[in-house]
């Protein structure tokens, strides 16, 4: 342990003043992680959160999926994750809608899964 941090964040929320304390430990030194990029690495994990865990939850209901024996929950989040990174290789942002869409139409989604990879050229 190197460093001990409180979080304190303010919002309104229907009008009304809201307040939490969140507390923290790091193995991070003060030299390394200063208060700046400590907040900076909380502000990251959420932005992950955001874009990826957010798609997989909503899009996809991972967290209402009901298969739990065996491997299923794992070979679920390969494909599930297999499956965003083609849509985002494709430069395709709205997932929702792309989802919608290879639902009608699932020639397109073969399409995405047989295509070339970019060479990054």
């Amino acid at each position: 342990m190197q460093q001990v941090f409180r979080l304190e964040r303010t919002w309104r929320e229907h009008g009304e003043a809201k307040r939490t304390l969140r507390y923290g430990i790091t193995s991070l030194p003060a030299d390394v992680a200063d208060a700046d990029r400590l907040l900076a690495l909380r502000r990251g994990h959420w932005s992950i959160e955001n874009r990826l865990h957010r798609h997989k939850d909503v899009n996809f209901r991972e967290d209402a999926s009901l298969i739990h024996a065996g491997q299923g929950p794992t070979v679920m989040a390969v494909l599930r994750d297999a499956a965003l990174s083609l849509l985002h290789r494709a430069g395709i942002r709205r997932i929702a809608a792309c989802l919608r869409t290879h639902g009608q139409y699932p020639e397109r989604a073969v399409a995405l899964v047989v295509a070339p990879l970019p060479t990054g050229a």
